[in-house]
């Protein structure tokens, strides 16, 4: 089912930019990419740059510095100087960073810099929360669960953590070599119960910006008449073309096989952000297709998950301050 209606008396330009509005609301035009210094991390820089073009937007890149330890700090009734080896991590840090910015500036690309000194995902969750930005865009290998338990990784901080949407490029998988990725054709929109309302906004602003289709694949539970007429309204009240698909028994099969026959297609997806052996146990559609996905997902959390996480993070902050 394929429905698109556009009123004759807006023209292109017009629904673009009331698609921008829409990703405004949504700070999709604050984009945060964490950067490690390897080379696989700057795979995200594309897709981030589609981004902040279709929304008129600013990229912060981000490095963590490991935290100093406890042992260099200085005995009481000491002089504390600076710690040097740290002092030159920051140094290096902000001389790549600048350097990167440097490169995205001749493409158009509004850039800034930002270094933090903790734990990686835990600095990148509260800034993403407390500076207000709609999404942390990352190139990252996802581990397998057995892995995941013994070492966390990047994403898996950021899943029990991150209060933002995630948009998650495998370098393993997106290779670029050089090549400038093209726009996505097609967006990918899983739609399953307790989770679609996440992603459907996200994914309105960003098929109006980028002026591409979106294809719904509906969940048995949710796949009614009813909602099928929802969805077409508020898409079409969106200017945005859509088609609708029942889903498959194996959804995430199914998702990965449509990504592989649209080359560039962007998945997005609603996500519980279930952790630990909730998520072992219960399992998680967004998890394995984060894992398997061979292009482009963004995952969502669910609105009640942000609003905890974004309070805790402010709240964290708040005592910091207030400790110092």
């Amino acid at each position: 089912m394929t429905q698109q209606i556009e009123s004759p008396s807006q023209t292109t330009d017009d629904i673009r930019r009331l698609a921008v509005g829409r990703g405004d609301v949504l700070n999709l035009n604050r984009i945060l990419v964490p950067l490690n210094g390897f080379r696989r991390s700057e795979q995200i820089l594309p897709f981030a740059s589609m981004l902040a073009d279709w929304f008129s937007g600013e990229i912060t890149l981000f490095h963590s510095l490991p935290s100093t330890h406890p042992a260099r700090g200085a005995r009481p009734g000491q002089v504390q100087y600076p710690d040097a080896p740290h002092d030159r991590g920051t140094s290096l840090a902000v001389a790549y960073l600048e350097e990167v910015v440097s490169r995205l500036g001749p493409h158009g690309v509004k850039s800034r810099w930002g270094v933090a000194t903790g734990d990686a995902p835990s600095m990148i969750a509260s800034r993403s929360a407390t500076s207000s930005f709609g999404i942390v865009a990352v190139a990252t290998t996802a581990r397998s669960r057995p892995h995941r338990f013994i070492s966390r990784g990047l994403l898996e901080g950021l899943w029990r953590t991150t209060a933002v949407p995630l948009l998650i490029v495998n370098p393993m998988q997106v290779s670029l070599n050089g090549v400038q990725p093209n726009p996505p054709k097609q967006l990918i929109v899983p739609c399953s119960r307790g989770t679609a309302d996440s992603a459907l906004r996200i994914a309105s602003a960003i098929a109006g910006a980028s002026r591409s289709p979106i294809k719904i694949v509906l969940s048995k539970s949710n796949s009614t008449g009813e909602i099928e007429d929802e969805l077409i309204n508020m898409f079409s009240n969106d200017n945005v073309e859509i088609e609708i698909i029942h889903g498959e028994k194996k959804m995430a099969r199914q998702v990965n096989d449509l990504q592989a026959d649209n080359p560039g297609s962007w998945i997005i997806i609603g996500s519980k952000m279930r952790s630990g052996i909730a998520r072992s146990v219960l399992g998680s559609t967004s998890d394995l297709l984060a894992r398997t996905a061979i292009g482009p997902i963004v995952v969502v959390p669910e609105p009640k998950v942000m609003r905890r996480r974004k309070e805790s993070a402010h709240e964290a902050t708040r005592n910091l301050a207030t400790s110092l």
